[in-house]
């Protein structure tokens, strides 16, 4: 068909899973090359720990101005432009030639990263919605297919001395080929509060009533939007469900974050593996993580979301304790791998679990969770630095492990709406 708001839904989820995939190389490959921004400034643990703050940084600092573009222009055309800005500003690292330039261009990144976080986010919700069925999973499972897919090429790359910036420049052109060919097939409008998608009226009414049977709510009521006007005010209408949720994610990221940012200094200064290796606990993490999202979907129809967050706590938990009692190549490995098992269901769930809320649109729930769940971003590489400056590095893993015990006990008190 010829008008974009026609085309199949199945043209909309690959397009959306690919920027999914796109925004996980970005990341992932910054994350990959730390080891060689941190060899090239002369950086301690401690000065890494600090500069690496002003990424999340910058996502946190963003929150209130991403969540009021996506409410004034939608997330189609905030996706359209930071997809090629994300890229964009990793290039801008590969040039920094200081550590005070670094840790300014680490905030751009993070400003840049949340804006495509929250809108492709958004793209998600709203068409989940209109499938009828959960699909979150599939899409932050091309997320982390991308973050294994960039994890191997790192690698590669680094074992061969191929300076990042090069690397980075490779990563640019692959978000200008994204953009270029599939802007057209992202959705128009998004999900309002109350659980209509406005692609269409017909399917939007059709998926109402289809939700409302589920819930017990009435079509009319289920197709009923809360109109809402851009605010800077993220939480405004945010109720305990969604603070929970929030909550979890916290706990979720900040043992997610520990590991892309210090499971390859781990590997190299703790476990004093070779060169090639260092990455191997980083690699299986992503790959663990890439596996169970595409399988996540029908764990959380079998077993229910409340279970799956439960058990997914205490694997993360096992993952890191083993990393840390076990300090050898293949044991160190095999933990990172569980705590990249661990950590693929939970924010997947989180958000999938907003677009049921009548009081927020998908785009300011999404937000809200999501902005609570970063300050596990912003206090996991800062702490596992300076702990490791202190201590060491095996207890900062030991205490992340502790996060991930309370992130599976508190979801029991998670309710379904």
């Amino acid at each position: 068909m010829k008008r974009e708001n026609n085309y199949p839904l199945k043209y909309y989820r690959i397009a959306i899973g690919l920027f999914f995939f796109l925004q996980g190389t970005v990341f992932a490959t910054w994350s990959a090359r730390i080891p060689d921004i941190k060899q090239a400034l002369s950086l301690s643990d401690a000065q890494l720990g600090t500069i690496l703050f002003f990424f999340p940084l910058g996502q946190l600092v963003s929150v209130p101005l991403s969540g009021y573009l996506v409410q004034k222009y939608g997330s189609r055309v905030l996706l359209s432009c930071v997809a090629l800005l994300y890229p964009l500003s990793l290039v801008g690292i590969g040039l920094m030639p200081s550590r005070t330039a670094l840790a300014g261009m680490l905030f751009l990144l993070g400003v840049v990263a949340n804006l495509h976080n929250l809108s492709v986010n958004t793209q998600a919700v709203s068409l989940e919605k209109r499938y009828g069925r959960s699909i979150m999973g599939t899409f932050h499972g091309l997320w982390s297919l991308a973050g294994f897919v960039a994890g191997l090429t790192s690698s590669f790359l680094a074992v061969r001395h191929v300076a990042p910036l090069w690397h980075f420049c490779g990563v640019l052109g692959f978000g200008l080929l994204a953009v270029a060919t599939l802007h057209r097939f992202l959705l128009p409008e998004d999900l309002s509060a109350g659980g209509e998608a406005a692609v269409n009226a017909a399917d939007t009414t059709e998926a109402a009533g289809a939700v409302g049977q589920a819930t017990g709510q009435s079509a009319a009521d289920s197709a009923t939007p809360v109109k809402e006007k851009a605010t800077f005010n993220i939480f405004k209408g945010m109720d305990r469900h969604l603070a929970l949720l929030g909550f979890l994610a916290f706990g979720c990221m900040l043992c997610e974050g520990s590991v892309y940012d210090w499971s390859a200094v781990y590997f190299e200064q703790s476990l004093q593996v070779d060169k090639a290796w260092i990455r191997a606990g980083y690699t299986g993490c992503m790959l663990a993580m890439a596996s169970m999202r595409f399988l996540a979907d029908g764990l959380v129809n079998r077993m229910g979301a409340v279970k799956v967050v439960r058990i997914s706590g205490f694997v993360i938990a096992a993952g890191f304790l083993a990393a840390v009692l076990l300090p050898y190549l293949i044991p160190a490995t095999i933990g990172f791998t569980l705590v990249g098992i661990g950590v693929s269901s939970v924010v997947p769930i989180c958000y999938g679990m907003v677009k049921g809320s009548r009081a927020m649109s998908a785009a300011r729930a999404i937000n809200a969770v999501s902005t609570i769940g970063f300050f596990g971003f912003v206090a996991g590489p800062p702490v596992v630095g300076y702990i490791s400056e202190w201590l060491g590095m095996r207890p900062a893993f030991a205490l992340v492990a502790g996060i991930g015990l309370l992130t599976g006990l508190l979801a029991g008190k998670l309710k379904l709406k």
